[in-house]
């Protein structure tokens, strides 16, 4: 008999379901844990002890009254820098005072706020901004961190449906609960090419009970497009793509092909294909929007871009980035930004290993303290060039700076 693709959904979807003991666990206010509920946002981070970092060695996460991670370094200062983004802007798997932040702020003489939260997308580091950003954290100087999986979070209704359950397991036994991905509001493009916000489907503390029950699953995200991506890639069953063509010409991607319905390699290369145009110009149409309200404040938009350590090790040796679209549409736009992963390559040079020792040297899943050292002098020129009046430690110059590598940055 075969076996229907809505079955497969089914079956995938099945396989997501939480106990409500996870969720108790997750609202429980006396229960130590990493984030907090939060409606729009998903969730939002919490003071937390996880033994996450260097050596088996535990991380110390805090907060200041801001939301923002605790500042050390002239945290008694009147701060106009504001970071946003996901895990490698709250600089995950490191304590307070290890941050790229703390690095930078402790070189330039004034505070950079981190208001990173691990696992957000470009739309969840977008929201929190433009929420902060109206409020008493506001900052001249506004600084978007994009990691490479972020293009694809703005697309998750639900990310734990794409990490999977396996992921999310391997934290059950810290003392820590470390649940998040759990549902937040998304972005879809419509047959038009129009970017369209969705809501979150479980907007409350009490609909995360939802998550418990395989129906709700289905009934909420048996049609998401994300999941047939997921059921695609596990079954080599693509036909749903052809639902999807009018969007896709609207993006500039021809999906009119033949995809037939078992194992067709050409099929798993346009819906890649298809995912990575949604995800990336989903980004550029996030970023613009967000310089563009910044602009209308008088503020000012610096996009960092950030990588994990295998697409470092992939491009030291030699390999096409993953997120060219991505950096023509910065270039198309004019925003300022940060390239990382041609910093990245540019010192990989200065070192005799190959590009898997090198990675090592930095990362730890995240970066160690060292990377985020490495990082925050790769970001520090630009930094410098665009803050104004220049920081306390550049101030007395008057010469043009000449800093090694500044044409990476």
């Amino acid at each position: 008999m075969t076996v229907s693709f809505r079955d497969h959904v089914h079956a995938f979807l099945a396989e997501a379901v939480f106990s409500r003991a996870e969720v108790d666990r997750f609202l429980d206010p006396d229960q130590p844990k990493w984030a907090r509920f939060d409606p729009e946002l998903g969730y939002l981070p919490h003071p937390s002890r996880v033994p996450d970092g260097v050596d088996d060695s535990v991380s110390t996460y805090r907060y200041g009254a801001l939301g923002e991670r605790l500042a050390i370094a002239y945290a008694d200062r009147p701060c106009r820098v504001n970071t946003y983004g996901d895990s490698f802007t709250q600089c995950h798997q490191v304590s307070d005072g290890e941050t790229w932040q703390e690095y930078l702020a402790a070189h330039l003489g004034e505070p950079v706020r981190n208001f990173g939260v691990g696992g957000y997308g470009v739309l969840q580091a977008c929201r929190r901004l433009r929420r902060e950003e109206a409020s008493a954290a506001s900052a001249e100087h506004v600084v978007l961190n994009i990691y490479l999986d972020d293009h694809y979070r703005s697309l998750d209704a639900y990310r734990m449906l794409r990490v999977g359950r396996g992921w999310w397991d391997r934290y059950q036994s810290l003392p820590t609960s470390m649940f998040h991905a759990n549902p937040w509001e998304h972005v879809r493009f419509d047959a038009a090419g129009v970017l369209v916000d969705r809501p979150n489907p479980c907007p409350t503390a009490e609909s995360l009970y939802h998550l418990c029950d395989p129906d709700f699953l289905m009934e909420t995200f048996g049609d998401d497009l994300v999941v047939h991506l997921l059921v695609g890639r596990r079954t080599g069953r693509w036909d749903f793509l052809t639902d999807h063509r009018e969007t896709a010409a609207a993006l500039d991607l021809d999906l009119d092909l033949d995809i037939g319905s078992g194992g067709d390699a050409a099929g798993a290369r346009m819906a890649d294909a298809f995912y990575d145009r949604c995800a990336f110009r989903a980004s550029a149409v996030l970023v613009e929007r967000t310089r563009r309200e910044l602009a209308e404040q008088g503020k000012r938009l610096l996009v960092l871009l950030s990588y994990p350590g295998g697409t470092v090790a992939d491009a030291c040796a030699g390999k096409t980035r993953p997120d060219e679209e991505f950096v023509r549409h910065l270039d198309d736009l004019g925003v300022e930004y940060v390239d990382s992963l041609a910093a990245h390559v540019a010192d990989y040079q200065a070192f005799s290993l190959s590009p898997q020792e090198y990675r090592d040297r930095f990362y730890n899943g995240h970066y160690t303290p060292a990377g985020n050292h490495l990082f925050a002098f790769m970001v520090k020129p630009r930094f410098v060039r665009w803050l104004d009046p220049a920081p306390p430690a550049y101030a007395a110059r008057t010469s043009p700076l000449s800093v090694r590598g500044e044409a990476l940055a």
